[in-house]
């Protein structure tokens, strides 16, 4: 009976080293064959100034820091290639350098893309956007693909860049 119980502890003792060295080979090869070559491609986008990774959750998380940009459209569309090419699935934040004058303008913004959103209505909502950004004083450029409204808000030394996904209609 004695050695039977140690048979099965031992077993279970192996068992546990195994699956210890596997979870540690792939964790070491997702590290080596995805994720820092996905971090070096995004670091060479333009405009790109940090990049973390958090793939603890599936489908994982991309987080993009971007400085100022001419193009917000072009960038995370690009941003999202790098991604998509190299983990599908994982999602991509983007977000900038904003003072709280940015931040402020984004506040007051935001009722008017929603509303815009919500309708459809987005000639309007562009219109909306723009003066609430010139009376907050903050440069702004909006625009919209079949995906998303694009949104950077911007100062001479800050910025603060949103994605707001559209509802299929």
């Amino acid at each position: 009976m004695r050695f039977q119980v140690r048979r099965i502890a031992a077993a279970a003792l192996a068992l546990l080293a195994t699956l210890a060295v596997l979870f540690g080979m792939q964790r070491w090869l997702f590290q080596t064959q995805t994720s820092v070559p996905l971090k070096a491609q995004i670091e060479r986008v333009p405009g790109v100034r940090s990049v973390t990774l958090d793939f603890s959750k599936s489908p994982g998380v991309v987080k993009v820091k971007l400085g100022r940009v001419g193009d917000i459209e072009t960038t995370y569309s690009n941003l999202t290639a790098h991604v998509q090419a190299m983990a599908p699935g994982a999602e991509v934040k983007v977000s900038g350098t904003p003072d709280r004058q940015i931040t402020a303008a984004a506040q007051d913004v935001s009722f008017s893309i929603a509303q815009g959103l919500a309708t459809g209505q987005f000639v309007a909502m562009r219109a909306q956007v723009l003066d609430q950004a010139k009376r907050d004083h903050v440069d702004a450029s909006i625009y919209i693909d079949q995906q998303n409204v694009y949104l950077a808000l911007y100062d001479k030394a800050h910025a603060a860049y949103f994605i707001y996904p559209r509802e299929a209609k």
